[in-house]
């Protein structure tokens, strides 16, 4: 009677995954009608506002020739390029330098010798590179990044239209290595449904998510919140300005920027358990809480259907009398139907949807990487990032 009770409880346990998956589905179409990627739009055939693009670029000799060389080719008539240097010790500098002899388009370089003390790297150059800049936007976009000719123009158009002062973009990530299309596209999805885009542009919710991948932010509200120097500590410096620009009144959205321009974040799975380790620590407040409820959300509706389906393999195989057929049906259905999701998901994230067969594993390291926050915050152990500490 209790075997039939338990088979009984997991197999409604089953039934209300599948469902969850189902909302799911529900969810992602929803997303595609509430925010619809940017599409690309021509350069202003009258006046254009100056924009000042910043690139921080601390050790980026695998992806400053790329980035610089894609902007050097924006329709948008009126900006100007400054590249940060941050303290490189590469041959980031020497790179540099060769791009300023031979490109089309003058850039600046600014150099950064010394971190002042309570400053971040990154903020400290965005902060250093706007008091230097001449534009009335700026534009603080990373050195991973990859721009399509009409970012720039597609980026000033909607602000202007839509009236927004800091405009953050989501991108399209790229995923090459095996790691990066296991655990990346799970990775995104879980952000995407953890802040969803429809109560992050809405300040009644008092949740706010910004990337500092792709931020377009009017100099006079920039300046007006006392810009980086505010944040100089914080680590996650993105998502604190426009927390601090959102408080003061101003007009922060963050819209779908796959059609205008991409990333590589992470290429290795050191890389991807740092990077995303650094994330949600700090998105989550350092609320452990908060991440053992993301944890048992893995657990439960991610992992429990194939480790179900593995158990009642392996009974069935060894003609236990644990083996029950309803549940090794029920848990293969629900199995394939989370597969058959995260394929749809993968195609819409434009990366190899046959890695969703990969699931479990990408769940797995999921939970690996939230652990690890977890680590962080009890051990009080600082995030290693391009080679500063930050805690």
């Amino acid at each position: 009677m209790a075997i039939l009770s338990f088979n009984a409880l997991g197999a409604y346990c089953l039934i209300f995954i599948s469902l969850i998956w189902l909302q799911r589905i529900l969810w992602m179409r929803r997303l595609s009608r509430i925010n619809p990627p940017l599409l690309p739009v021509p350069a202003p055939a009258g006046h254009a506002p100056m924009v000042s693009v910043i690139i921080p670029a601390k050790n980026e000799e695998k992806n400053i020739s790329n980035v610089l060389t894609h902007l050097f080719k924006q329709t948008f008539p009126n900006f100007e390029i400054m590249v940060v240097d941050d303290r490189s010790t590469d041959q980031t500098p020497h790179l540099l330098e060769d791009l300023k002899k031979s490109s089309p388009v003058p850039f600046k370089i600014i150099r950064i010798d010394k971190l002042p003390a309570g400053w971040t790297g990154k903020n400290y150059a965005m902060f250093t590179a706007s008091k230097a800049a001449v534009g009335q936007w700026f534009l603080f976009t990373d050195a991973d990044t990859t721009h399509r000719r009409e970012s720039i123009a597609t980026a000033v158009s909607c602000v202007i239209e839509r009236k927004i002062d800091f405009l953050t973009l989501a991108p399209e990530v790229e995923c090459r290595s095996f790691w990066e299309k296991t655990v990346q596209p799970l990775a995104i999805s879980s952000l995407a449904l953890w802040f969803r885009s429809d109560k992050i542009n809405d300040p009644r919710h008092g949740v706010t998510l910004a990337n500092g991948q792709f931020i377009l932010i009017r100099r006079q509200v920039y300046e007006n919140v006392g810009g980086n120097e505010s944040i100089k500590n914080e680590v996650v410096e993105d998502v604190e300005l426009a927390k601090k620009i959102r408080e003061q009144g101003y007009r922060v959205q963050f819209l779908n920027g796959t059609r205008i321009y991409s990333t590589r974040m992470y290429s290795t799975l050191e890389e991807i358990k740092t990077g995303w380790t650094r994330i949600f620590t700090y998105l989550f407040k350092k609320k452990i809480s908060a991440i053992f409820h993301k944890i048992f959300l893995f657990l439960c509706f991610s992992l429990l259907p194939f480790a179900v389906f593995a158990a009642e393999t392996f009974f069935y195989a060894a003609r236990s009398t644990h083996f029950n057929r309803t549940l090794l049906i029920l848990s293969a259905g629900v199995s394939l139907w989370i597969v058959l999701i995260r394929f749809i998901g993968n195609k819409i994230l434009k990366t190899n949807p046959w890695y969703a067969t990969l699931h479990p594993l990408g769940s797995l390291v999921m939970i690996w990487i939230l652990l690890a926050c977890v680590g962080r915050i009890v051990f009080r152990r600082p995030s290693a990032w391009r080679g500063d500490l930050h805690h």
